[in-house]
């Protein structure tokens, strides 16, 4: 799966990443590339219908991607050491 994120202030982009979930000896690994820089791979460590969350213990910041769904569809996406306080986002799906 691909994807990209991108950050506008003032109709000006000032930030994007790249985004990708690929599989890997069995399970899943989500690799970021912010601002077009060189991948960094976070592995799936939890997994349910409402939760995931991917680890890298070894990266300076962050260590640890959590995505959380709401019942009424918002999405969560947090980010933070892999002990400790997550600074989160949250994102509303909009039309259909």
């Amino acid at each position: 799966m691909l994807g990209v994120s991108r950050t506008v202030k003032t109709d000006k982009m000032v930030a994007f990443e790249y985004l990708r979930l690929v599989e890997r000896d069995g399970g899943l690994v989500y690799v970021a590339q912010p601002g077009g820089r060189s991948p960094t791979e976070f592995v799936l460590t939890e997994l349910d219908h409402q939760r995931a969350v991917f680890v890298n213990p070894r990266h300076d910041y962050p260590q640890r991607i959590v995505y959380k769904l709401s019942k009424e569809g918002a999405l969560t996406a947090s980010i933070g050491f892999a002990k400790g306080r997550l600074q989160s986002d949250v994102y509303k799906r909009e039309g259909n």
